[in-house]
């Protein structure tokens, strides 16, 4: 596809009417519980969880650069309606603990009972099958306290932001071997298999077609926890916190980095029997963005050592996983369980180009960040809409399982990229 925001003179304006686009698909999916992840009448046209922060965390950043109140007024609305929804008691049926983040909340004609998700007694289908929200709803209060100074806020939701940190100390390992993972419930009623942002059941493999032991940890789930305890443990000076964090950083470099034959592995996951799941992903790319922010935090870290940046770098932009005219692909197009219609196995997401984007970005790589961006530029402009996902093959294509045209966290991601190039 030719380049259209290469060229200097419709650069600007296509800028612009990309912003007006997710700025307009924004104000479209907010509501009063909230933001949708998509349409009303789509599939997902209700509360996430997950979807909802990542979104948050979004907006913060292009209101960091453009100061529309709007933006900070919206997700001052997010976290305190999620606040509402967290976790209160032990529900197996639901997944509901004491302290976790919602996963995905529907009422009305959108609370799916006919699918047999678990439905509250008063109606709502709540369910908390989410084993990042937890970590990202920590990040993103803190990052709206930082960026609004807002302590009422702060106060307010204290008890909340305790709770999830108690959730993270208590309840996030289950089996105990210091990573924050996933585990399977016995139920009467569904739910989700896979519990990280990749949840598909497809999205959870061992190349040697051996099904993976429960619990799973992500290797994104152990770089939100950190950054997550690490702003907190500073903030509450809490030893407790420091200590959990730099324990966690210290067994994921010795786990999630693995030396072969002269080559750095990271695998995308291990499982319950401590084995590693070596396909790669663009999940790698989230351990770069969950950093502290040195033009926020006067510092820079995250859970992986900074000598394994350049080599994450690197393998984000190989052939089998980057293609320069859409973006990073979710799944390298090496692995055995490739393809390129696929929900996680190989298409393309916007917002998970962009949060690696803004990764590359903290960790110095502008340039390679500017590549992605442009990619995702273009791609949304082919598509017309802030798009769920697609596929790429030579050309640009359509999901065939269905993707929303209005997604809520592709809208907040195409603002802060936008907004990180300026004149917006």
């Amino acid at each position: 596809m030719e380049n259209l925001l290469s060229k200097p003179e419709v650069a600007v304006i296509s800028k612009n009417q990309l912003w007006e686009l997710a700025f307009s698909t924004i104000k479209e999916l907010e509501f009063e519980e909230g933001i949708r992840a998509s349409g009303e009448e789509d599939r997902f046209g209700c509360v996430f969880g997950r979807d909802s922060l990542i979104t948050s965390l979004k907006l913060l950043n292009a209101y960091r650069k453009n100061r529309d109140p709007y933006l900070l007024f919206l997700v001052k609305k997010i976290l305190s309606k999620l606040s509402l929804l967290q976790g209160r008691e032990e529900n197996i049926e639901s997944g509901e603990e004491a302290g976790k983040c919602i996963h995905e909340c529907r009422a009305g004609k959108y609370n799916m009972d006919n699918f047999g998700w678990y439905v509250y007694p008063d109606g709502i289908l709540r369910n908390y099958d989410s084993v990042d929200s937890t970590p990202l709803f920590l990040i993103a209060a803190y990052r709206y306290w930082q960026v609004s100074n807002d302590s009422v806020f702060l106060l307010t939701h204290l008890p909340n932001i305790l709770a999830g940190l108690d959730w993270i100390l208590k309840r996030g390992d289950s089996n105990q071997d210091g990573f924050i993972d996933y585990k399977i419930q016995t139920r009467l009623s569904g739910g989700l298999t896979v519990q990280s942002w990749m949840d598909s059941t497809e999205s959870l493999f061992d190349e040697s077609g051996e099904a993976p032991c429960f619990p799973i940890a992500t290797i994104e789930v152990q770089a939100y926890s950190y950054l997550a305890l690490k702003l907190w443990g500073k903030y509450l000076s809490d030893e407790k916190l420091i200590s959990r964090a730099e324990n966690l950083k210290n067994l994921f470099n010795k786990k999630f980095v693995i030396e072969s034959s002269g080559k750095l592995i990271f695998p995308y996951a291990i499982d319950g029997n401590g084995k590693p799941l070596l396909s790669l992903r663009s999940s790698i790319g989230h351990c770069l963005w969950a950093s502290l922010n040195p033009e926020l935090d006067q510092e820079e870290d995250s859970i992986l050592e900074k000598e394994y940046a350049p080599e994450i770098a690197r393998q984000l932009f190989l052939p089998e996983l980057f293609v320069e005219a859409a973006g990073i692909r979710t799944l390298s197009s090496g692995s055995s369980r490739f393809e390129v219609d696929s929900y996680h196995n190989g298409s393309i997401w916007p917002h998970d180009n962009s949060m690696i984007a803004e990764g590359l970005e903290i960790f110095g790589y502008k340039n390679e960040a500017i590549k992605i961006k442009d990619a995702i530029f273009n791609s949304i402009h082919h598509f017309g809409s802030a798009i769920e996902l697609y596929t790429y093959d030579g050309e640009f294509g359509e999901y065939s399982g269905g993707a929303s045209r209005r997604q809520a966290w592709c809208a907040a991601s195409l603002l802060s990229d936008l907004a990180s190039c300026g004149n917006f």
